[in-house]
C-alpha cells in the first residue's frame, strides 16, 4: 500500500513545534522506510498522550485494517496513513511525571533513555501489549471461528487466505509503529537483553500462538492428505502446502528480526551463531517433525507390501524412482532444510531397513557378476556408507574364491606349464575387473577390495599347496616371462608381445615374495642371454623398464648390468679377432668368450673341474693372455657348465650338428680317435680327481648322451639308467648307425642334479639377500631418525620391505640383534627397548 507523503506533520495544542521531521511511507506492500531526522529543535511546549488516548486514535485504523484486508478489500482501504504514524510519533515522544519517572523521552534524545522507560512497564512495551491484545481478539473473532467447521482442502484454501491477508495487515500497522520499533522497542531489546519483538513480529507472534495451535490438527492432517495423494500419484496443488510451509517458517524467522527482511538485533544475532535451526523451531515443531514420522510409516508399509509381490530388482527401480520424487517434493513445497532429512529417512527405511534382502540379492548378483544388476545395486546401497562394508568384504571373498576355483581345476598340468597357471589368472582379472570399472565405477574401497581377494589367491593356491610353499607362485611367474622372451616354434609379434607382458605386469604386482620373482627371472634371463634365444632386444628391455616402474630402480640393477655386459662382451670379441690374428690361423672353428660380471650373474663355475678338450687348449691360452694383457689385475674363471658347443660330424652319411655342454663336448671329441672307449679312461680324461657328489653329475650328463643313441653300452635301443654304470671298465660305443630327425640335434638337456643345484643356490640366495636387504633396511632407517623404540624400528622396517616381500617379525628380530653385534646399533642401557645409531 503507498501513502502521500504529507508537508507538515500533525500540529499540537500548544504553540507549534519549531522541529520538522520527515515522514516515512509504506513504499511496498506495507514495507516501511527507515524514518531520518531533518532538524532537531526543542519543542515549545510537550504534549502529553496516555496510552488510552494513543490507543483510542489507533484501534479505528487497526480495525479498519484487519476488516478489509480479511475480506479481501484491501483496495477499498482509505485512511490517513500518516496520520496514524503521527499518533505513534507523539505517544512515544511525550512526557508524564509518575512518580518522579520519566517514562518518555523528548526531542529524540534516544541515549539519554532511562531504564524506567525501557520496563516492560513503559509506554512503549504498554502500546505492544495493547496492540497484541488487539490481534489476538481479532483471530479469535474472525479467524478460529471460521476455521473450526472446515476440513481437508477447503480448510487449507482458506488457511492460505487469511494467512496472506493476515500477513498484508501485520505489514501495514506495523509501518504505522516504525517509529516504535526502530527507536524503543530494539533499544529495549538491546538494553535488556531478551525478546522483544517489533510490530509486526506482534502479530505473528499472536498468529502462531492462537491461529496455529487452534487449528494445528486439522491443517497439519489435511496437509498430510495432500502430501500422501501426491504420492499416490494423484493430481494435487502443491501450492497450498507450500503457503503453509512459508507460513510456519515466517513464523520462526521473522519473530527475530525488527521489520521482514530486517537485520537481527545484536542480541538475536548471536543466538544465531549458536544455533544454525534457530527461527526453525515452529516450522519443524508443527510440520516437519510430523511429516518425517508420516513418512517414515508411509514407506514402511510400501516397501513391506511391495518386495512381497515384486522381485528385489524392481524393488531397486523402485526405491531409486521414490527417492527422486522426493527430492523433486523438496524443491516444491517444502523447506530447504528437511531435504537431507527426508532422504536420509527414505533411505534408512527402504534401503537400511531392508539390507538382509537386498544383500543377499547382492550376492547372487555377485556370484553370476551381473553388470548391469549390480550397477542399479550400488547406485542404491551406496547411499548408505555404514552399508559398504559388507559390501566391500562380498567383493573380495568372491574375486578370491573365484581365483582358487580357477587354480585348482589342474595344478599338476599348471605347475608344469607356467602359461596355463597364468593364463587362469589373467582370466580370473579380464572376467572381475568389468564389475569393478562398471558395476562399482571405480570406487576405490571395490578396487582395494578387489586386490585384497586377487592378491590372497594369487600367493596362497592349489600350486602353492602342492609344492608346499608360497615361494611357488612367483618362480611360477618368472618360468611365464621366460617362455614368453624365449625363442620359440610360435613367436609372437612385437606388438603382440609388448600387449603379453603389459598384461602380465597386471598379474606380477600382486605377488608377496617380488624377491623370489627376481632371482629365477635373473637366471632364466642368464640362460636366454648367454645361449642367445631372447626372442626380442627391446621386449626385454620393456620388460626391464615394466619391472623397475612397478618395483623399483634396485630391483633391476642386476638385469641391467648383464644386458650391459652382453654388448661389451660383443665388443671385446670383435677386438679379439682383430688382435693377432696369426695365432688364429691354425683354428678350425669359431671361438667367442663373453666375460660377465661375477655379482650380476647367478654363475656357479661348479665343483667339478673340466679338464677342456685339446682343441680349446689354445683358444683358451690365447684369451687368456689377451684379456690379462688388457685388464691388469682382472681374474678369470671359466664357468663350463655354462660353456656350450657346436660339434659337426663327418661320420654319418647326413652331417649333423649337435648342440652340447662343455662336459658333453669334452665326452664326445674323445671318439674322434676310436669308437670304444671305457667309462674310466672317458671320467679321467675330462676331470681328473672326482669326488662322489661330481662323478654323481658326471654319470647323468653320459646317460644323457647314452638316452639320445649316440652313445650306447651295448644295442642303441636299451634302456639305460645311471646304476647301469657300475665299473670303470664299462665299455662305452660311439653309435655309427645313429640317425636322428633332424640336422641339428640338442644334446644339451638339463639334468636332474643341475636343476636341484639350480633351485638349491636360488633358495639359499633368496635367503641371504632377504637377511642383507633386512639388515640394510634397518641401518638405513637407524641412520635418518638416529633413535627408535623397538616397536616402532620393526614396524617400519616392515613398511619398507612390503615391496619387495614380508618378512616375519621374528627374522627383523634377529637381524636386529646381529646388528647390534655388528655395532651398527646398540641398545640402550636405562631403557632396553630403545635403540640408537651408531656412527
Amino acid at each position: 500500500m503507498g501513502a502521500k507523503k504529507k508537508t507538515t506533520a500533525a500540529t499540537t495544542k500548544a504553540k507549534p513545534a519549531a522541529k520538522k521531521v520527515a515522514m516515512p511511507v509504506a513504499a511496498v506492500a506495507g514495507q516501511p522506510v527507515r524514518m531520518q531526522h531533518v532538524g532537531t529543535h526543542r519543542m515549545g511546549a510537550v504534549q502529553t498522550m496516555t496510552l488510552d488516548e494513543a490507543w483510542e486514535k489507533l484501534a479505528p485504523g487497526f480495525r479498519d485494517v484487519f476488516r478489509l484486508t480479511f475480506q479481501g478489500q484491501e483496495d477499498k482501504m482509505k485512511f490517513p496513513y500518516m496520520d496514524y504514524y503521527t499518533i505513534v510519533y507523539n505517544f512515544c515522544t511525550s512526557v508524564t511525571k509518575e512518580n518522579g519517572s520519566n517514562y518518555g523521552v523528548g526531542s529524540g534524545d534516544f541515549a539519554a533513555m532511562s531504564s524506567s522507560t525501557l520496563s516492560p512497564d513503559g509506554p512503549p512495551a504498554k502500546l505492544s501489549g495493547r496492540i497484541a491484545q488487539f490481534v489476538r481478539q481479532h483471530l479469535t473473532d474472525v479467524f478460529q471461528a471460521d476455521m473450526q467447521s472446515r476440513c481437508g482442502n477447503d480448510l487449507l484454501t482458506q488457511y492460505c487466505r487469511k494467512w496472506e491477508n493476515f500477513r498484508f495487515s501485520a505489514k501495514v500497522v506495523h509501518g504505522f509503529c516504525i517509529y516504535l520499533n526502530e527507536h524503543f522497542l530494539r533499544r529495549k531489546s538491546e538494553f535488556r537483553e531478551q525478546e522483544i519483538y517489533p510490530v509486526y513480529g506482534v502479530c505473528l507472534k499472536e498468529w502462531r500462538d492462537g491461529a496455529v495451535a487452534a487449528v494445528q490438527d486439522q491443517v497439519l492432517r489435511a496437509v498430510a492428505e495432500v502430501i500422501t495423494a501426491d504420492r499416490n500419484g494423484d493430481i494435487t496443488s502443491s501450492f497450498m502446502v507450500r503457503t503453509v510451509v512459508d507460513c510456519l517458517v515466517d513464523l520462526g524467522l521473522t519473530l527475530d528480526f525488527s521489520a521482514q527482511g530486517g537485520t537481527p538485533s545484536p542480541h538475536n544475532a548471536k543466538k544465531k551463531e549458536k544455533d544454525p535451526n534457530q527461527g526453525l523451531q515452529v516450522y519443524q515443531k508443527y510440520l516437519e517433525a510430523p511429516f518425517l514420522a508420516d513418512t517414515r510409516v508411509y514407506y514402511d508399509n510400501e516397501s513391506r507390501v511391495f518386495l512381497a509381490n515384486n522381485s528385489v530388482a524392481n524393488y531397486v527401480v523402485k526405491v531409486q524412482s521414490r527417492l527422486k520424487e522426493e527430492e523433486d517434493r523438496c524443491m516444491k513445497y517444502l523447506h530447504a532444510s528437511t531435504c537431507n532429512k527426508l532422504i536420509k529417512t527414505v533411505e534408512d527405511v527402504m534401503i537400511t531397513q531392508q539390507m538382509v534382502r537386498l544383500r543377499a540379492e547382492f550376492m547372487i548378483y555377485l556370484a553370476g557378476e551381473k553388470v548391469e544388476d549390480l550397477k542399479a545395486m550400488y547406485a542404491l546401497i551406496s547411499r548408505v556408507p555404514q552399508c559398504m562394508d559388507e559390501l566391500y568384504n562380498a567383493v573380495q571373498t568372491h574375486i578370491r574364491q573365484k581365483g582358487l576355483e580357477a587354480l585348482a581345476k589342474n595344478p599338476t598340468a599348471m605347475t608344469e606349464d607356467p602359461r596355463l597357471y597364468l593364463d587362469a589368472i589373467l582370466e580370473v582379472y579380464d572376467q572381475c575387473d568389468p564389475l569393478i570399472t562398471e558395476s562399482f565405477r571405480g570406487e576405490k574401497e571395490f578396487r582395494t577390495a578387489f586386490d585384497k581377494g586377487f592378491h590372497e589367491f594369487v600367493n596362497d593356491n592349489a600350486i602353492t599347496q602342492l609344492a608346499k610353499t608360497s615361494k611357488k607362485s612367483s618362480e611360477q611367474f618368472a618360468r611365464y616371462s621366460d617362455v614368453m622372451l624365449k625363442k620359440g616354434a610360435k613367436n609372437l609379434s612385437e606388438l603382440d608381445l609388448e600387449n603379453t607382458l603389459t598384461r602380465f605386469m597386471i598379474a606380477f604386482k600382486y605377488i608377496d615374495d617380488k624377491d623370489v620373482f627376481q632371482r629365477y627371472y635373473q637366471q632364466c634371463l642368464c640362460r636366454r642371454l648367454i645361449s642367445s634365444l631372447s626372442a626380442s632386444d627391446d621386449a626385454e628391455a620393456s620388460m626391464i623398464t615394466k619391472l623397475k616402474a612397478v618395483a623399483g630402480w634396485e630391483y633391476v640393477l642386476k638385469l641391467q648390468r648383464m644386458f650391459q655386459d652382453i654388448t661389451l662382451s660383443t665388443e671385446m670379441n670383435n677386438s679379439f679377432k682383430s688382435h693377432d690374428p696369426s695365432r688364429r690361423n691354425d683354428w678350425k672353428f669359431e671361438f667367442h668368450v663373453q666375460v660377465l660380471a661375477s655379482g650380476a650373474w647367478p654363475l656357479n663355475p661348479g665343483s667339478m673341474g673340466l679338464q677342456p678338450p685339446v682343441e680349446l687348449e689354445r683358444p683358451l691360452t690365447v684369451f687368456n693372455e689377451f684379456y690379462t694383457n688388457k685388464f691388469s689385475g682382472r681374474k678369470l674363471t671359466w664357468v663350463y657348465p655354462n660353456s656350450r658347443c657346436e660339434i659337426a660330424t663327418n661320420c654319418y652319411k647326413v652331417k649333423h650338428f649337435f648342440m652340447a655342454s662343455a662336459t658333453q663336448a669334452a665326452i664326445i671329441l674323445q671318439f674322434n680317435d676310436r669308437d670304444i672307449i671305457t667309462y674310466g679312461e672317458i671320467r679321467d680324461a675330462v676331470s681328473g680327481n672326482m669326488s662322489p657328489p661330481d662323478e654323481s653329475l658326471f654319470k647323468q650328463i653320459l646317460v644323457l648322451l647314452l638316452k639320445s643313441h649316440l652313445l650306447m653300452i651295448n644295442d642303441e635301443n636299451e634302456k639305460v639308467d645311471e646304476k647301469d654304470i657300475t665299473s670303470n671298465d664299462l665299455e662305452i660305443k660311439l653309435n655309427l648307425n645313429f640317425k636322428p630327425k633332424t640336422v641339428r640335434v640338442n644334446l644339451n638337456q638339463q639334468i636332474r642334479a643341475e636343476q636341484k643345484q639350480n633351485e638349491d643356490t636360488a633358495n639359499k640366495g633368496i635367503e641371504d639377500d632377504r637377511t642383507a636387504t633386512i639388515q640394510a633396511a634397518i641401518v638405513r632407517t637407524m641412520k635418518m631418525r638416529k633413535e627408535m623404540r623397538h616397536q616402532a624400528l620393526i614396524g617400519e622396517t616392515l613398511d619398507q620391505l612390503s615391496r619387495l616381500f614380508k618378512p616375519n617379525v621374528a627374522a627383523v628380530k634377529k637381524n636386529i640383534e646381529t646388528l647390534i653385534e655388528k655395532e651398527y646399533i646398540k641398545r640402550s642401557e636405562e631403557e632396553r627397548d630403545l635403540y640408537t645409531y651408531v656412527a
